[in-house]
């Protein structure tokens, strides 16, 4: 395949820089014993992933337990905050990986809000190598919306054209897209293959060091 010549690369967080599938169950299911809930096992919370802190603990209280979100907003806010790097573990090679691209503008775009964001990347030892760390909150947008994404290209002084966008969901992907960026999509993550497939990614890959053989 063809070497895409980029300058900038944003990221995903969850699913495509580390997994922090365990620190999200373990906080739901904090949240569920809280309120009296029954817990949830990590391959459901694996499903209930993206689209913000909002939406997902609206999908873990479950929709007959609404009347529940702002408690267990609170609660889900105050104990992740505390423990999002409790289990969360980067994905094999990243750190390594990220660090080849010192010649390159890397960032990070998350749907969780942006304190999570830059808190989690802290924890984990690599919020240095990034120009730029941006969540849901940032641009009072979510993906798959590319206004985020391209308020983010904006102020790093970088063009679409020059960009890549790294991800794990087809919501990355149509960012990525929307935004006129250059697209890849890890499968690694907690996004489904065959779905990723379809939303047609200009590259995927299954491991993250195999990025370094197709950024010129």
């Amino acid at each position: 395949m063809e070497k895409i010549r980029v300058k900038l690369i944003v990221f995903d967080l969850d699913g495509t820089l580390a997994d922090s599938l365990p620190d999200l169950t373990a906080a739901a299911n904090y949240v569920c014993r809280r309120l009296g809930l029954p817990e949830h096992p990590a391959s459901d919370i694996r499903e209930m992933i993206g689209g913000g802190e909002k939406t997902f603990v609206s999908r873990f209280i479950g929709e007959e337990n609404q009347r529940l979100y702002p408690q267990a907003m609170d609660l889900y806010l105050e104990y992740y905050f505390q423990h999002c790097g409790d289990q969360t573990r980067l994905y094999p090679g990243v750190k390594e990986t990220l660090e080849a691209f010192s010649d390159k503008h890397l960032a990070v775009l998350s749907n969780k809000m942006e304190r999570f964001t830059r808190r989690q990347l802290e924890v984990l030892g690599i919020a240095h190598l990034f120009a730029a760390i941006k969540g849901g909150d940032s641009y009072h947008t979510l993906k798959p919306s590319s206004q985020g994404l391209a308020a983010l290209i904006q102020e790093l002084g970088r063009m679409p054209a020059e960009t890549l966008m790294v991800g794990d969901k087809p919501a990355d992907i149509l960012a990525g897209k929307g935004a006129g960026a250059h697209t890849l999509a890890v499968t690694y993550g907690y996004g489904e293959p065959e779905v990723l497939k379809a939303a047609a990614p200009d590259a995927i890959i299954p491991a993250f060091p195999c990025l370094r053989d197709l950024i010129d």
